[in-house]
């Protein structure tokens, strides 16, 4: 997967920072969990990486990144648009999709790997 090629409105996004995401968690009604994206964004800061959130209707656009790796990852409740999952409008969908259902951990694991491997590659080509 490596480098996104998918950074359709990454400029309007807005930058997250570990006391706006604590505030975000901090403000949901406490009667409930807090969202899963509020939680990766959460772990992924504190892992390192840059985020920034979009917010569209009923969806979260969550761009993660770090170096020269950038994702976007789609929360939402419903399917994506079946024409622009497939175009590749996404890098990550977390819930259910037209193709599959990842959880948020997974995608943090998978976003993981592809940043291990693609820092094996920099490191051998060096």
């Amino acid at each position: 997967m490596g480098r996104s090629n998918f950074r359709v409105n990454y400029h309007i996004a807005k930058p997250m920072n570990e006391m706006r995401v604590d505030r975000m968690i901090e403000n949901y009604p406490s009667q409930y969990s807090a969202p899963k994206y509020m939680t990766f964004m959460w772990q992924m800061i504190k892992s390192g990486w840059e985020v920034k959130l979009h917010v569209v209707k009923d969806s979260k656009y969550v761009f993660t990144s770090k170096g020269d790796l950038i994702f976007k990852t789609r929360f939402s409740s419903h399917k994506p648009s079946y024409h622009r999952q497939k175009k590749n409008d996404c890098d990550f969908y977390v819930g259910i999709s037209h193709t599959q259902v990842h959880t948020t951990d997974q995608i943090i694991k998978m976003i993981k790997e592809i940043e291990h491997e693609n820092r094996n590659q920099s490191s051998d080509s060096a």
